[in-house]
């Protein structure tokens, strides 16, 4: 049942009613402004990006809506995460009951999933939305700052986000010579067709940022429709990019029933072997700083940059 028609228990709700930490500052977010508490310890997360932010500092969780999944966010923040957290159903409906019973002082949640619940997500704890799944990767590395300052650790945020900004700056720095006048474009793909992401998209931006070109093309106005866009065959050898970069969550997937395909088979990419295969998990679910890295390793693979190459 979607999120805004689903009521909280009032015994539950009661629970978790004057748990909350004395407010040490307001936050300003997509939704307006939220008093937080002072150094909140029992932070619950609705989407993957957010996770990045907290094991950046060393903290975890106490809920994550991890899509009853939790090899999705496991496998890269396994390490950190151990197993001290508590699943909370999915990103897009995630369960109020169980968040409300974690007695979260912190709840972090997002724009396009979550805004119709927020006023029922205020009342169990302080909530504050950030534009995870519309927002590009210029403004997830905006977010990780307000994240920082909500959760009582803004130095240690801002120390975390220099060091990748460096990081970042090392990898474009290599990336470049073998990007420019290159077009890329990046794409996920299941069973049922393929998803590109549009310039304006978190990959859309990081791609644009090492210095690649989009052979994708806005709508009226210069705008693009979606960030994420269904495209059939046709549409993809109208982009035709130099470089295209997939990420499969089937196997086997919609494009892998294309490979006998003339349109298939006349693709630039197909044609100069560039098509490049990578996990879809990290490069489309979490893009926080540690996604964004490991995507620029992969990118430094794509265009021979690597530890081996020059």
């Amino acid at each position: 049942m979607p999120l805004n028609r689903r009521l909280i228990l009032p015994l539950i709700l009661a629970t978790t009613l004057g748990a909350h930490m004395a407010v040490s500052a307001d936050i300003s977010h997509e939704m307006g402004t939220t008093a937080v508490p002072a150094d909140p310890e029992r932070v619950v997360v609705l989407e993957f990006s957010f996770i990045d932010a907290l094991v950046s500092v060393g903290m975890v969780p106490v809920g994550i809506a991890d899509d009853n999944n939790p090899d999705r966010v496991m496998t890269v923040y396994g390490d950190i995460l151990g197993d001290a957290w508590t699943s909370v159903g999915t990103r897009k409906t995630p369960s109020l009951e169980i968040i409300a019973s974690l007695a979260p002082d912190l709840i972090i949640a997002d724009k396009t999933r979550h805004s119709a619940a927020y006023d029922t997500l205020s009342q169990i704890a302080p909530t504050i939305v950030l534009d995870s799944l519309g927002g590009d990767y210029h403004a997830s590395v905006a977010q990780m700052a307000v994240i920082g300052e909500a959760i009582g650790q803004p130095e240690a945020m801002t120390a975390r986000i220099a060091e990748h900004k460096a990081t970042m700056t090392a990898f474009a720095e290599r990336i470049r010579p073998h990007a420019a006048g290159v077009s890329a474009q990046f794409g996920v793909t299941n069973a049922d067709g393929l998803y590109l992401h549009a310039p304006p998209s978190y990959n859309g931006a990081l791609l644009a940022m090492f210095g690649f070109d989009s052979n994708m093309t806005p709508g009226e106005g210069g705008v693009y429709e979606r960030n994420y866009i269904e495209t059939t065959l046709e549409q993809l050898s109208e982009i035709d990019p130099d470089i295209l970069i997939l990420g499969e969550y089937t196997d086997p997937s919609a494009t892998d029933t294309w490979a006998g395909e003339p349109l298939w088979q006349a693709l630039t990419a197909v044609e100069g072997d560039a098509v490049h295969y990578v996990v879809a998990n990290n490069w489309s679910r979490l893009r926080g700083m540690v996604a964004a890295e490991l995507t620029a390793a992969d990118l430094l693979k794509i265009v021979g940059a690597d530890e081996s190459g020059s």
